[in-house]
């Protein structure tokens, strides 16, 4: 107590010689530098005299206290953005340790954008503890970071996450999406297919994932620039080239028939050939050598709909 008063004190005398300075240095007589240093002293005193009368230096610090008793009474959907971080960042001050409490700062910041803040947080949330749900967000901020790569970093929270938890969806959704990205089509369609055949049939997810996969799945990889580029004909014609690309698919089922992926790229071919029978012909195949595996099943009914491939009705005709 004592202490801090005569460092209030010092300050107070400094603070007074630094604004009356002026006036001893532009005195012009001895008299005249006597009055300035007498205001010196009596800003000094008085300085020290307001707070002696009205500071109270043993009084524990509060700077947001009000503020955070003020918005812990407000119920959260109330709250201003603002405010739900401010409640958030006075939780964490409080309890720096709490995992959960750094996830929901982690996912605010994510949601507003601000991914490298979110990613500390995240971060700091499964130093703590790791959690499913928790490494499945850090991967996602990852991913926005780097405008929608999937970086190895991302891949590393993804793969802890559904080693954790292998229900998610967004971290298998992302691991496939890597591997397909990496030219490896086998593993993304083991990616998706796994978790869509994990999660429930009502669940929007499955619907979602079945639909993409379905549709990078059967992309040509490369279309007809795949081709040796010696053997093509700048005359040839589009439908030609399509043709030759069909004949190359199937001869590459020849070999390898049990590839899901190419019976899958020869059915959308086909179908954009107008060959709506040879489509289904090659989804049917490809869905007889899936030994009913609910997850490529899912798939292929998507790529199914997709075409207008879906088996019709009795009855009904072309």
């Amino acid at each position: 107590m004592i202490a801090l008063t005569l460092i209030i004190a010092a300050l107070g005398v400094g603070v007074a010689m630094w604004i009356a300075s002026p006036l001893a240095k532009g005195a012009a007589s001895p008299m005249h530098r006597l009055v300035a240093f007498g205001v010196m002293a009596g800003l000094a005193v008085g300085a020290l005299g307001i707070y002696l009368a009205g500071g109270q230096p043993g009084l524990e610090g509060r700077p947001y206290a009000d503020t955070e008793a003020r918005l812990a009474a407000i119920p959260p959907d109330e709250l201003t953005g603002e405010e739900q971080e401010e409640r958030l960042r006075a939780i964490v001050r409080r309890e720096p340790g709490n995992p959960e409490a750094l996830a929901m700062l982690g996912r605010f910041l994510a949601f507003d954008g601000r991914h490298l803040e979110a990613i500390a947080m995240l971060e700091r949330s499964v130093r703590v503890r790791e959690d499913a749900r928790v490494l499945s967000d850090l991967g996602q901020a990852l991913v926005n970071l780097n405008e929608g790569t999937v970086t190895p970093e991302a891949e590393r929270a993804f793969a802890a996450s559904m080693e954790l938890d292998g229900t998610l969806p967004e971290p298998a959704f992302f691991l496939g999406a890597a591997a397909y990205d990496a030219g490896d089509r086998e593993a993304a369609l083991d990616y998706w297919a796994g978790i869509v055949g994990r999660l429930p049939s009502d669940d929007p997810f499955r619907q979602a994932i079945a639909v993409r996969a379905a549709d990078l799945l059967s992309r040509p990889a490369g279309g007809p620039q795949m081709m040796d580029a010696g053997a093509m004909d700048p005359d040839e014609s589009p439908d030609a080239m399509v043709a030759r690309m069909v004949a190359g698919l199937e001869a590459g089922l020849e070999a390898d028939p049990d590839d899901l992926t190419r019976w899958m790229v020869l059915a959308r071919v086909r179908a954009v050939l107008d060959d709506r029978e040879g489509a289904r012909a090659a989804i049917t195949e490809a869905r007889a050598r899936a030994g009913g595996d609910a997850g490529i099943g899912a798939i292929l009914n998507a790529l199914e709909r997709a075409g207008g491939l879906e088996p019709e009705a009795e009855g009904e005709t072309e």
